[in-house]
Parts: structure tokens; sequence; C-alpha cells
């Protein structure tokens, strides 16, 4: 199962543009063309990618909070 996590800046406010991806910890960016951050959408949304097609697994996601 693929987990998101929201990154903060280093004045601690969260960052808007970007999502973080666990456990590989690439940094995605909020760009419609970005294949990973349409995945990411489809998680919000509540689906998986399993044995390659899209299955609702729950009613939507939410990321993990920032790092304190």
């Amino acid at each position: 199962m693929i987990t998101y996590k929201f990154l903060k800046m280093l004045d601690g406010s969260i960052m808007e543009n970007f999502i973080r991806r666990l456990p590989d910890n690439l940094c995605i960016p909020f760009d419609a063309n970005n294949k990973d951050y349409q995945t990411y959408l489809k998680w919000l949304d509540g689906y998986e990618h399993i044995d390659g097609q899209w299955v609702k697994t729950s009613n939507g996601n939410t990321p993990l909070p920032a790092d304190e």
C-alpha cells in the first residue's frame, strides 16, 4: 500500500506544491501532467493500483502530517 506525507518548509509551513510518497521518499510536484501526481489524486479518492488496475478500496485517503 502506498502512503503519502505532507512536507514542511524550513520556516515550519506546509509545502503547498509537493507531496512525499513513502517508502521511496519521492517528492512529487502538484502538476497535472505528472503521472505520479495523477496516481496520488486517485489514492486521495480511495483507489489502489492492484494487479494492473484501479480498485476502489476506501472512501478516500489522507496523507500523513509533516514531521514536526
